[in-house]
Parts: C-alpha cells; structure tokens; sequence
C-alpha cells in the first residue's frame, strides 16, 4: 500500500483528537485542532491556485509539477501546520534557514522557484529585501511574533487563514507521488533540495515503519491502532525544524501518537527554559545536534533548577556526541539511555547507537531496514 501524510494524520487525529499534538508554553493544540488548521491553510493555498500543475508520472526524476512553499520559521506549531497543509494542498513544502543573511535566502528562494512563503515577522524585514527579485514568490503568509514588524504589502496574516470559521474545503486528493523538498545545508557546494516521494519519506523518516520491528505499516488502520496504543509519548524537539532530523522526528510523532513539545524561546538554545519545559510537562524523549547542545544541557540538569527526574532518553542526530558527554548525561540523569542516529537528507534515517549505564560508546551503528553499504561503482552489496 502506498500512503500520504495526510490521509495517515487525518485517520489518526480521528481516533486521537483531543490528544495534544503540540506544546509549546501556554500554548497546547490538539490533534484535531492541528489538522482542522492545516486544512484551512491547504484551502487558501488551493484558493490562490497552488498545487499541482503537472503530475509526477509525466515528468524526469528530478523535475517538479508542483508548486513549492518555503516554511521560513521558528519553532512552533505553525511550522507543524505549515508542512501537513502543503501535503494536503498538493504543494511541496520545503525549508528555508533562518540563519540565512540576504544572499544565501535570494539563492534559495530563487533556485527553488518558490511560488509561496511562509515567515515569521521578525524575517519580514529580510524577505522585503528580497521580493523585487523573485517574480514566482506571489504568496505571502506572515506569522505574527513579538518583533512588531507590520505585514509586507500583500501578505496575509498567518492565523487569519487558520483561525476557526476559515474555509476547508480542498478539492484535491493528494498523491504517494507528490513531493516532500529538503534542502541541504550546502557543506559541500550550494544548497541543493532533494525530491522525496511523499510516500517514500514517510517510509524512511516519517513514522512509516513500526518503530520496534522495523517492519513496514500495510495499512491506515495499523498505523492508527499504533497511535492509539501509544500512551502519548512526550517527544521534546530542540534543534530548530529548518532541519531534516528534527522535522523527521515532528512528522514521526503526528503519524505515532506522540506529544511534540517545543521549548518557549525559540531563537537561541537556552538550556535553562529546556530544563523547566522537561519538569512543566514531563517530558520522555529530548532530541539534540551534538555536544553544543549537549554541554548546556548537562550543565543545567547538574545546577538542580528543575526536576527532568521524567527524562528517559536523549536522542543525537546531527553533529556527534561524544562518548566524555555522554558519560556525563548518564551520571548526571539516573537511568538515562542516549541513542545517536545516523542519516541524511537523501537518504533519511539510517542507523542507530545505544549508550546507556555501563555502557557507553561512539562509532559502531546498527543499521537500518534496507540500509546497505555497496561498492562504487554500485554493482555488488558488500558484507
């Protein structure tokens, strides 16, 4: 059976829907309540005539039918909500580095041929830079923050769109074939945006195998009996979601059942708020890229500010964390399990390493279903 994320959200939000999806300080937004606004947000999108304009089928492998949409944002529900309402208006979604000075964003923009936008106000001020040289970029949607920067001439107000009493209706069906865009951060060149079938991601990154067997999902119905078994995991995302990894693990908890939570500040790490947000809502799971964030975190679990005494895993990805660290993580946090993960943006997740008490190392991964390593020239699978 091939899937799409939106079919998959939707069955689940129809069993689980007043389980919280997303938290982030005060704000908590259901199952239902996310998917009820991307709808919304698909519908605009569809109203100013976003989607497809020429199937996969007809096209070369590295050609793209659909428009595309750069999520240009922080942390928060409404990059959630951004992704999945792309996937349902039959737009491809893509990300788009916040840390990116004025060159860099008109490369990107330019060489995706964005046709809409999606930004927090704050990068209001950047994106104006831009627009004079970007005829394709015709959709604007402005998240509101506390920058206090006004809407650009000719964008919409974010919550204006998704807000209750906003319309729903989207008359298309989307397709396994339609695309998921992930731009790689250019440490090799240029950025460059890797085409993923819809299905295919979610297979590999999005929560489309079972997460302990590793065996394909067969049907909607499996995946939905999973989320509802699941207890409501609280999965805490640090790295910021303009990266794959951490959008990997969103998407994974919407289609399993899990509780995202994102910290209150979002423009910079601050290890005190991760702490006091593990205590607030009993946080499970926190994601990290590396020591960077490892270091601060270990140093504000030792100041004893908060109890993270509910934090059974630190999950790595990203940069490596070095076996010093997390020896550390593990004296510092009781019983605590740290699993690094290995993966690409073409490739998706791969592979996986275990530390926990008494055990603890870096080098040696496990890898995952249909993960091989082959020769060069790619004729023979090597042992």
């Amino acid at each position: 059976m091939q899937f799409t994320v939106p079919a998959v959200a939707e069955a689940v939000a129809a069993a689980i829907g007043d389980r919280p999806l997303v938290v982030q300080g005060e704000r908590r937004l259901t199952y239902r309540q996310i998917v009820d606004r991307s709808n919304r947000l698909a519908a605009y999108l569809h109203s100013r005539g976003l989607g497809v304009q020429t199937e996969r089928a007809e096209l070369a492998g590295h050609e793209v039918g659909q428009d595309l949409l750069g999520i240009y944002a922080y942390n928060g529900p409404e990059f959630v909500e951004s992704l999945l309402g792309s996937f349902r208006a039959r737009v491809a979604p893509f990300n788009v580095n916040y840390r990116y000075v004025k060159n860099e964003l008109q490369y990107l923009l330019t060489d995706s041929g964005a046709s809409a936008l999606v930004y927090h106000a704050a990068f209001a001020p950047r994106v104006a830079e831009v627009l004079a040289d970007l005829p394709e970029l015709r959709v604007l949607i402005q998240i509101a923050d506390s920058s206090g920067h006004e809407l650009l001439d000719g964008a919409v107000d974010y919550e204006s769109i998704v807000s209750a009493g906003a319309s729903e209706d989207v008359p298309v069906r989307p397709c396994p074939d339609d695309l998921y865009v992930l731009y790689t951060g250019g440490t090799t060149g240029m950025p460059k945006g890797v085409l993923w079938r819809q299905h295919d991601i979610f297979m590999t990154a999005f929560g489309g195998r079972n997460m302990v067997t590793g065996e394909r999902s067969r049907s909607v119905e499996e995946i939905v009996g999973r989320a509802v078994e699941n207890p409501g995991t609280k999965l805490l995302i640090l790295p910021p979601l303009i990266h794959g990894a951490a959008q990997w693990g969103a998407m994974t908890a919407v289609t399993t059942g899990q509780t995202v939570v994102f910290p209150s500040v979002v423009d910079r790490f601050d290890a005190d708020d991760v702490v006091r947000t593990i205590e607030r809502e009993q946080v499970l799971v926190a994601t990290v890229v590396g020591d960077a964030m490892a270091r601060p975190l270990l140093d504000a679990i030792r100041a004893g500010a908060a109890d993270v005494s509910s934090l059974s895993v630190v999950a790595n990805g990203g940069a490596q964390l070095t076996p010093y660290v997390k020896q550390q993580l593990i004296d510092a946090k009781t019983n605590l399990i740290v699993v690094d993960g290995v993966g690409s943006s073409e490739t998706g997740a791969q592979m996986s390493h275990m530390s926990a008490p008494g055990a603890v190392s870096t080098g040696t991964f496990n890898a995952g279903p249909d993960t091989c390593v082959v020769t060069e020239d790619f004729t023979a699978v090597l042992p």
